[in-house]
């Protein structure tokens, strides 16, 4: 995308937002944006151009406390300021830290004003925040499972109710088989050994005569 083409959708958005939004000068230090008043605090070097404040205007500014348009590369940019006594703010987003954005974050020595909102619009505010974000990542307001998934739901839960069973089985009492002993024949020579000689050696040999 060459310059010559981010010049003209520029052009484009400036010319769609004229029908948007329009400014009217009142006096020398109040001016009007769709009849919502404004009032210059501070121009230095004459940065303050009704036109293209307008072309960079932008509802959400209504908010704040102040607005700050500095000018940079030729581009008007905007932002807005809380006044100092605002309470759970940081204090970069006060007025009172305004040197420091112009310090940090615009170019040395560049044109820029200041506006104070005249009539400060804030931005209305759910009574259960957490319940919307909840109800938004499911795609509804609660109750938009059908009818065929919570009887399934239902279904399911009583067929767990009726498997009341346990896979653990009682052992079997354990009982010992007592071994007879073996019966020799006297005289034939055979020599039977004990389960304990047996399980001390388990190789044996039968002598015989």
């Amino acid at each position: 995308m060459n310059r010559e083409h981010i010049d003209e959708l520029a052009e484009q958005q400036a010319e769609r937002r004229k029908n948007l939004y329009h400014g009217l000068r009142t006096d020398k230090t109040h001016v009007e944006v769709n009849k919502h008043p404004f009032e210059i605090v501070y121009d230095y070097h004459q940065a303050f151009v009704l036109d293209k404040f307008v072309e960079r205007f932008s509802p959400i500014l209504n908010k704040y406390d102040y607005v700050v348009g500095d000018w940079g590369f030729e581009q008007l940019r905007l932002k807005g300021f809380y006044r100092d006594d605002m309470k759970d703010v940081q204090r970069a987003q006060t007025i009172g830290a305004v040197q420091d954005y112009l310090y940090e974050y615009c170019n040395f020595g560049c044109a820029y004003f200041i506006l104070k909102n005249e009539r400060v619009i804030k931005p209305k505010r759910s009574a259960h925040p957490r319940k919307d974000e909840r109800r938004h990542k499911r795609g509804g307001n609660g109750h938009s499972r059908s009818r065929s998934t919570r009887a399934s739901s239902r279904s399911k839960q009583q067929r767990r109710k009726g498997r009341n069973f346990t896979t653990k089985q009682k052992a079997a009492p354990f009982t010992e088989k007592k071994r007879t002993p073996a019966k020799v024949k006297p005289g034939s020579g055979k020599q039977v050994k004990t389960s304990k000689q047996a399980s001390a050696k388990r190789h044996f040999t039968i002598r015989q005569k």
